[in-house]
């Protein structure tokens, strides 16, 4: 035990080695001990259990007057909690202890600066005192230590009694500050429990993603203490981090600020996979700080980490805090708070892989029910379409018995153009059934690189002034697909390919084997290769607000069709447990990727 001269009757105590109890504990004091611990092992962690750690310390050293002070980790100063005593105001209840000037501090301050106890005998002679109450002549101070070795208050006792507390009595109320300390932790955990059982609750029953990515700032906020909390996942069609829910000033670069994978400390997390926690990240050779809410020298730490579903990494949560304006003050995030955001992040993983197969299962559903509507319509206007060609062409045929003249010219041009019209009414038709009729497979195995082979020779325009380039490898696995809908999904990105280039262009079509993890596609079950597919064209590409929409029945970017040919595509694809997107350039040509299961694997 180290004992420093601080002014007459005083001693500064460090909290190693304190001497022997110079009292015997009594019975209620055991008593006490039991009681504080047993109810904040219990969960008893609220104000109500503080003022009982007070009163405990009262008692343990005969105090007359006594409180307990609590940092505030935005301020750095002191507030008074609990209080016990004679004489206390208004005034005195809402007092608030400045740690920012030493002369200014007091007793309760520097013990909770240095983090060390403090006794005194004679407290107006103390250097350190600052008087509040007339009849103070000692003064005993114990700090209540946080786990990452700052304070996080202090019990502070004073007597109206020279020299009226010892070595004994220091020794008690370090026992009642960890008792204190306890139960500010266990109120912490009550804290976190509460809020991820809040944030489970509200993962579980939303399955739209940016509400989801709302809340989830919005409850960590209440977790952990921080200056910016940003949400970023990973875009399944650009795969990159794009913000998606942040607090603050970033709130405004939502859908819009974003990092490459592997780029900067948060892009490092979603490439590796793990957590970072670092003080002063700018100093860090990986750090880019293209994204923050404040410059980067008044950060004093960033924790951030990964956001992790069964089919890899979906994205990357990061917390920020600013330095503060007490250095006492920690700003470091500790690993309980990592821990903390590490589960709130696996919450999070699973609420986004629930949301987006709920995404897909109503895809799927109104897929589905597109279908059904469309058999029945094809059906309906089939009948009557074979009706009317019947009538057209005989009503053709007594056009043609008419004398020759102006009537017979204007009633054939009549004609021609209904037969044209039902034609077409045909061509839709025929298109309704191949998009009822996508999903229904009839599968075999096949050689991927032989069917390509036959697809162009069967699909290809030779006389389309575009040029095609292939590479598709011997060697290529076999697939299990329908190979009739297969070609047709091949040979409708063809067809698009060269109708967007009607004055020349190329066309590349090429085939290799990928792992999964190769595919950077989290939509496609893992442990198993794929043949990838790709049909890149250098026509204007699809602009970056409609790749997704590409693909939804109906839409079309063309004059002529219906716009089912790439929802057929994608039908047909989906249903062979493949995945088809759009991963080209707008303005530098389309390039679709096709990942087909293989079946060697």
């Amino acid at each position: 035990m180290r004992a420093h001269a601080v002014g007459r009757g005083s001693i500064l105590l460090d909290m190693d080695g304190l001497a022997p109890h110079t009292r015997t504990p009594d019975e209620g004091f055991l008593h006490d001990l039991d009681s504080l611990f047993t109810d904040a092992a219990g969960g008893q962690g609220d104000a109500a259990m503080l003022q009982r750690v007070l009163d405990a310390s009262m008692r343990a050293v005969a105090g007359t007057r006594g409180f307990l002070a609590l940092v505030d980790r935005e301020t750095g100063d002191m507030e008074v909690g609990p209080i016990s005593g004679p004489d206390w105001t208004d005034e005195k209840r809402l007092l608030r202890l400045s740690l920012a000037h030493e002369a200014k501090r007091g007793i309760t301050g520097n013990v909770a600066v240095t983090g060390e106890p403090h006794l005194t005998g004679d407290a107006p002679s103390d250097p350190l005192y600052i008087p509040y109450f007339a009849d103070v002549r000692s003064e005993i101070a114990v700090p209540i230590m946080g786990t990452s070795g700052h304070s996080w208050g202090v019990i502070n006792i004073e007597s109206e009694r020279a020299d009226a507390f010892g070595r004994g009595d220091l020794a008690r109320l370090r026992v009642l500050a960890h008792a204190a300390a306890t139960a500010l932790r266990v109120q912490g955990f009550r804290s976190r429990e509460s809020a991820l059982v809040e944030i489970g609750n509200d993962l579980t029953t939303t399955f739209n993603t940016d509400d989801l990515m709302r809340r989830v700032v919005s409850v960590a906020a209440d977790v952990l203490r921080f200056e910016d909390c940003s949400v970023f996942l990973i875009d399944e069609i650009t795969r990159r981090l794009v913000l998606r829910a942040s607090q603050g000033a970033l709130a405004g670069e939502v859908g819009q600020a974003d990092y490459a994978v592997g780029e900067g400390l948060t892009g490092w997390v979603a490439q590796t996979g793990e957590a970072l926690r670092v003080c002063e990240p700018y100093r860090d050779a990986r750090w880019r700080g293209r994204h923050t809410e404040f410059p980067d020298h008044e950060i004093a730490a960033l924790l951030a980490v990964p956001i992790v579903s069964r089919g890899g990494i979906l994205g990357v949560i990061r917390v920020l805090r600013r330095k503060g304006r007490r250095a006492w003050v920690s700003n470091d995030f500790s690993e309980a708070e990592q821990r903390v955001l590490s589960t709130i992040a696996s919450q999070v993983g699973a609420a986004v892989e629930n949301a987006r197969s709920h995404q897909r299962l109503m895809q799927s559903e109104r897929m589905a029910a597109w279908g059904e509507l469309s058999a029945r319509s094809a059906h309906m206007i089939g009948n009557r379409t074979f009706a009317l060609k019947g009538d057209l062409n005989e009503g053709g045929y007594l056009v043609g018995q008419m004398p020759p003249g102006p009537l017979r010219e204007e009633m054939g041009g009549l004609f021609r153009s209904m037969s044209r019209g039902v034609t077409r009414l045909e061509e839709i038709l025929r298109e309704f059934r191949d998009f009822v009729m996508a999903t229904q497979l009839t599968r075999a195995q096949v050689d991927v690189r032989e069917l390509l082979l036959e697809t162009l020779e069967e699909s290809w325009p030779k006389r389309s002034g575009v040029t095609l380039t292939t590479d598709i490898p011997e060697g290529l696995p076999a697939i299990a697909c329908d190979a009739p809908k297969l070609k047709r999904a091949i040979s409708e990105l063809l067809e698009n390919a060269v109708s967007f280039q009607p004055s020349g262009g190329s066309v590349t079509v090429a085939a290799r084997r990928v792992a999964h993890d190769e595919t950077q596609e989290r939509r496609l079950p893992p442990g198993r290769d794929y043949v990838q597919i790709e049909v890149a064209d250098s026509g204007p590409g699809v602009p970056a607000e409609a790749k997704e929409r590409i693909f939804q029945p109906f839409y079309t970017s063309r004059a002529k069709g219906m716009g089912l040919g790439l929802s057929i595509v994608k039908g047909i694809v989906e249903s062979h447990e493949g995945l088809i997107r759009e991963a080209g350039t707008s303005g530098a040509g389309a390039r679709f990727l096709l990942f087909l299961p293989a079946s060697d694997r």
